[in-house]
C-alpha cells in the first residue's frame, strides 16, 4: 500500500531559529554549574508603577534567586501605561539591567491573558476585528405553506430548512434577497429553518481579544504589539531577549468561536462547500453527522494555527528569536472547544508549552500530549508554566519539587515559573514563587540549581518510548456538538469512551511503560516508517521505534491511518484497541472499509469474545473492553515482553501525593535515565536495564556524579538487563547517566 509523502511547510518542520544554546555535547562541569538558558524564568507581573530604582532592585534579586531572567508580564494595573512612550522607556531600562547582570528577557506579548487584546487598544480602536461567536437562530415552520422573513443580523455563514424527522436539507441562500427569505415550504414533513450567523462574541473579562483565525486582525495586532517592541529594541533581540510568549490563545467559555473567512477554508480543506452541514453542528443530521463536524472542527483548528502562532513565529524567525505559548486548556480531555487540536495548535510553535496551573495534579495526565507534538515536530525544547493559582496552603518548598519532577518524566525541560510579582503584596493569583516570599524565598537558589541541571540534561536528544498511541481526534471531534447540555466546562466534556487520557495515566504511574501520542494525519504519512514489527516516527533528532500501537476507544478514525496501523500489523506490529473499536471513517465513504479492517485485525466478535489475533509475521492484535491496570499491563506484555526498563517488586505509593515515573533519553551518545519520585513514600526497587549499561549517579540537588554499582547482568525474555538497586527517597529525583 502506497502512503501519500510527508509535506509541509518550511515554517512548521524545519526553518524554526534555534537561538538558546542547543548543546548536546554532556559534561560534569556543565551539570555542576549549568547556564543560563538551562535556569527558570519566571513571570513577573508588573502590578504596580515601574520606577529605574524598583527595576534594578528587583532583577538584582531575581538574579541572586538563581533565576537567569524573568517574563516581563504588563496588566491592566501597570504604569506606565502599556505600551506608551513612558512605558517602553522603562522597559529599556529593564532590559539594559538584564544586560548588566547577564539576565535575559522573555517578551511576554499582551497585558494578563488571553493575548490578543494589545492591552484594550483592539477593542477600542479596531472592534471590526474583535473574537466572533457562530449564532444559530431557528423556526419551527411545521405545517405553514410558505415562510417569509427577515435574515438575522451577522454575516451569514448558512441558511438551511431541515426535516428534523427524515434529516432531509435544503439550502435556503437562493431564496435570499437583500436580506429577505422567501420559501414555499414543502408540503408535509418536520421542516424547521436554521439561520447561522457570524457575530461578536462575549466575554468574561476586561478586554475583548481579537479574531485570532483572521489574518487582517493578525496583521494589526502585530503592528502594535511585536513590532513596537522592535522598532525600539532589535538591538537587544538575540543577546538579551531571545524568547517571545503568547497566552491562553484560542477557544474560550464554550462560546461557538468562529470567523468570517470558514466557510472558504472549509472547501478549501475538504473539497465541497459546508453550508449545508452547519446543522450537524447542533443536531444529528443522519449518517453524515460525525464527518461533517469532523470536518467542520478540523478546519477550525487549522485556521487558528495558521492565525496566531503561523504569524507569531513569522516574526520571531525574522529577528532570529523563538518562542513559546500555550492554548487553554492545552492538557485536557477534550480539545475541540479549548484549542481545537493540540497538535495542529503547536505546529508552527518553536517550543510548545504545557501549562501546568490550577492545583497540583491538575492535568498531569495530559502533558505528554504537548510534549508528544515537541517530539513529532523534532523540537528539542518544552516549556511550561507552572504553579499559576495553586493554593498557597498547599506550596511549600516540596511542592516546587514534587510538581516540577512530575513534568520533567513527562518530557517538559524549560520552566516558566508563575511567578514573581513586581508589589509582593498584592499577588493577583497565589503562588508568589518570588525571593520576597518568606515562605519559598529562601529555597529559591537551590532549586533553580535543581532545575537548571535538569533542563541541561533533558533539553535535547532523543526520547525512547516503546508505544505508540493514536491520538483519537477524529472521535473528539465527531462526538462533539455546540450547547450540549452535558457540557459544563470547556475541556472537561468529551464522549463516554474517552479513555485516552486515562491510558496516559496507566502507562506513566502504574504500568510504567513510556510511550508518546501519534497524530492520525501524521501516522498515515511517510513521516513514520514501518519495518519488520516496528513502526519509527522517522525525525532527524528525536526519532523513536513503538513495538506496540493503542488505538484508545473512539467510534471515527481516519481511514488512511488506520490502514497504516494495519499494515504495521501485517509487518509484526503489535496493536491493541480500548474499550470502543472504531466503526467510522472521517468520509462516510470510508466506514464499511474502516469496520473491515477493525474485524481484520481484532476478529469479528472482538467486543464480545476477545482472543488474541495473529498473523504469520508475527503480528498481534488484541482488544482490551476494560483498560484497567491489571488488563492493560497484562494485554502489553502478552503482545510485547521487552521493556526498555522493569521496575520489580515495586509496590504503589500510598501517600495522598505524587507519583513515581521515569524518563529514558538518549543524548550525546549517552543513555540518560530520569527517575523521580515526587510521592511521600520512599521508593526501593531493583531495576532492569534494556542492554548491557555502565552509569553513573549525577545528582541535581549537589551537581554531583558518583559511580553506580551494577548488580550485574540478568536475562528476561531472551533480552540481556543490567540490573541496579534503586533507593529514592520522599520527594526526591536522580539521574543516572552513561559514562
Amino acid at each position: 500500500m502506497k502512503f501519500k509523502t510527508f509535506k509541509t511547510t518550511v515554517l512548521a518542520m524545519c526553518c524554526i531559529t534555534t537561538v538558546f544554546a542547543q548543546q548536546n555535547t554532556i559534561t560534569t562541569s556543565g551539570f555542576e554549574n549549568p547556564a543560563n538558558e538551562f535556569r527558570p524564568m519566571p513571570f513577573w507581573h508588573i502590578n504596580g508603577t515601574l520606577t529605574d530604582e524598583g527595576i534594578i532592585k528587583q532583577l538584582t534579586d531575581s538574579k541572586k534567586a538563581g533565576f537567569s531572567g524573568v517574563a516581563v508580564l504588563p496588566l491592566d494595573s501597570t504604569l506606565p501605561e502599556y505600551l506608551s512612550d513612558d512605558y517602553f522607556d522603562r522597559y529599556k531600562t529593564i532590559l539594559e539591567t538584564a544586560k548588566k547582570l547577564g539576565m535575559n528577557i522573555i517578551l511576554y506579548d499582551d497585558t494578563g491573558f488571553p493575548s490578543g487584546t494589545a492591552g484594550g487598544i483592539i477593542e477600542r480602536e479596531f472592534p471590526q476585528f474583535l473574537r466572533k461567536s457562530l449564532d444559530k437562530t431557528e423556526v419551527d415552520v411545521r405545517g405553514l405553506p410558505f415562510y417569509k422573513c427577515v435574515v438575522p443580523q451577522g454575516k451569514l455563514m448558512a441558511a438551511v430548512a431541515m426535516d428534523m424527522t427524515t434529516k432531509q436539507r435544503i439550502d435556503l441562500q437562493p431564496f435570499i434577497v437583500n436580506s429577505l427569505l422567501s420559501w414555499q415550504i414543502p408540503k408535509g414533513g418536520d421542516w424547521r429553518v436554521l439561520f447561522f450567523n457570524n457575530n461578536p462574541a462575549s466575554f468574561w473579562k476586561k478586554n475583548m481579544p481579537l479574531d485570532a483565525m483572521d489574518p487582517q486582525a493578525m496583521d494589526q495586532f502585530m503592528k502594535l504589539t511585536y513590532d513596537e517592541y522592535a522598532k525600539r529594541f532589535s538591538s537587544y533581540f538575540t543577546n538579551t531577549i531571545k524568547l517571545t510568549f503568547f497566552d491562553d490563545v484560542g477557544f474560550l467559555r464554550r462560546e461557538r468561536t468562529w470567523t468570517g473567512l470558514f466557510n472558504e477554508k472549509f472547501k478549501a480543506l475538504n473539497g465541497y462547500n459546508p453550508e449545508l452541514f452547519y446543522p450537524a453542528l447542533w443536531y444529528d443530521i443522519g449518517p453524515e453527522t460525525q464527518a461533517a463536524r469532523v470536518a467542520f472542527f478540523n478546519t477550525r483548528s487549522e485556521l487558528l494555527a495558521e492565525g496566531y502562532t503561523k504569524t507569531v513565529t513569522e516574526w520571531t524567525n525574522k529577528y532570529k528569536l523563538e518562542n513559546t505559548g500555550h492554548p487553554p486548556g492545552n492538557y485536557g480531555i477534550q480539545p475541540v472547544d479549548m484549542h481545537g487540536d493540540i497538535f495542529k495548535f503547536f505546529r508552527y510553535t518553536p517550543r510548545p508549552l504545557a501549562d501546568a496551573i490550577i492545583d497540583y495534579g491538575h492535568g498531569r495526565d495530559g502533558f505528554k500530549l504537548i510534549s508528544s507534538a515537541a517530539d513529532l515536530y523534532d523540537r528539542p525544547i518544552v516549556t511550561t508554566e507552572v504553579y499559576g493559582a495553586f493554593k498557597e496552603n498547599i506550596v511549600d518548598v516540596n511542592m516546587l519539587y514534587r510538581t516540577i519532577m512530575e513534568l520533567f518524566a513527562r518530557g517538559i525541560n524549560f520552566v516558566v515559573p508563575h511567578g514573581e510579582w513586581y508589589e509582593p503584596t498584592k499577588v493577583g493569583i497565589p503562588p508568589l514563587v518570588s525571593p520576597y516570599s518568606e515562605k519559598l524565598g529562601p529555597a529559591l537558589p537551590a532549586y533553580s540549581e535543581y532545575v537548571g541541571r535538569s533542563c541541561y540534561l533533558l533539553q535535547g536528544g532523543r526520547k525512547i518510548s516503546e508505544i505508540g498511541i493514536v491520538y483519537p481526534i477524529s472521535s473528539l471531534q465527531g462526538a462533539y456538538y455546540f450547547d450540549a447540555a452535558e457540557n459544563k466546562r470547556a475541556g472537561s466534556w468529551a464522549y463516554p469512551d474517552a479513555d485516552y487520557l486515562k491510558i496516559s495515566d496507566i502507562l506513566t504511574n502504574e504500568i510504567r511503560r513510556d510511550f508518546t501520542f501519534i497524530h492520525p494525519q501524521y501516522l498515515a504519512t511517510d513521516k513514520y516508517q514501518i519495518s519488520a514489527g516496528n513502526l519509527r516516527l522517522d525525525n532527524k533528532n528525536q526519532y523513536q521505534d513503538y513495538k506496540v500501537i493503542i488505538i484508545p476507544g473512539g467510534s471515527v478514525i481516519a481511514l488512511d491511518a488506520l490502514q497504516k496501523v494495519k499494515e504495521f500489523y501485517d509487518a509484526g506490529g503489535k496493536v491493541i484497541a480500548t474499550t470502543l473499536l472504531p466503526s467510522q471513517g472521517v468520509k462516510v465513504e470510508e466506514d464499511e472499509k474502516v469496520k473491515a479492517l477493525v474485524a481484520e485485525m481484532f476478529g469479528n466478535d472482538a467486543v464480545n469474545n476477545a482472543s488474541i489475533q495473529t498473523n504469520a509475521k508475527g503480528g498481534k492484535a488484541f482488544f482490551v473492553k476494560n483498560p484497567n491496570k491489571n488488563e492493560l499491563d497484562k494485554a502489553i506484555n502478552s503482545l510485547d515482553n521487552s521493556a526498555d526498563v522493569i521496575f520489580e517488586n515495586l509496590g504503589n505509593t500510598k501517600s495522598e501525593l505524587g507519583v513515581f515515573s521515569y524518563l529514558h533519553k538518549v543524548k550525546d551518545g549517552k543513555d540518560i535515565y530520569f527517575f523521580a519520585n515526587s510521592s511521600d513514600d520512599e521508593i526501593n526497587t531493583t531495576v532492569l536495564l534494556k542492554g548491557k549499561h555502565d552509569l553513573q549517579s549525577w545528582n541535581p540537588y549537589e551537581g554531583t556524579t558518583l559511580p553506580l554499582k551494577k548488580a550485574g547482568y540478568i536475562t528476561k525474555n531472551n533480552i540481556v538487563y543490567t540490573k541496579y538497586s534503586l533507593r529514592l527517597p520522599a520527594v526526591k529525583s536522580f539521574f543516572w547517566v552513561g559514562k
